[in-house]
């Protein structure tokens, strides 16, 4: 239970840090550029899906697997359903409750984390719930 406790914390860490980055990526998009903002969120998503599979392998699930594409595409099918998801829940926050994007991202972010953390843990690099000691290397 502590490992995975540990494990949400570097997860958390390492999604704060593609938030941030991602959060960049939107806003220089649609602010400087002119980008609509649903196309700069998926522009933002690819980003930080790509850098947070790298970090997520080596620093939150220490898993070593290198040249593992199958791992690389469970952790964007992961990260496309959740795209999905929260693309059509900004909308709805943006459009349909007129709330600013970057607070309605914002609150995503928060309901997503925990959510995708479990997802990416069991999907993506295959460690079951229960597991509690780290993935050896391949």
């Amino acid at each position: 239970m502590k490992r995975q406790a540990l494990q949400l914390v570097r997860f958390a860490a390492v999604s704060l840090f593609c938030f941030a980055l991602g959060l960049g990526v939107l806003t220089g998009l649609h602010e400087l550029a002119g980008v609509h903002y649903l196309i700069a969120y998926v522009a933002s998503f690819v980003v930080t899906s790509s850098l947070g599979y790298l970090l997520n392998g080596r620093y939150t699930f220490r898993t070593n697997r290198k040249g593992d594409s199958s791992g690389l595409l469970r952790y964007m099918a992961v990260n496309v359903s959740l795209l999905a998801i929260n693309s059509a829940a900004l909308r709805l926050l943006v459009e349909h409750l007129h709330m600013w994007y970057l607070t309605a991202t914002l609150l995503l972010a928060a309901i997503n984390t925990p959510v995708s953390f479990l997802a990416h843990r069991v999907v993506s690099y295959r460690l079951s719930l229960r597991r509690t000691t780290a993935v050896a290397s391949e």
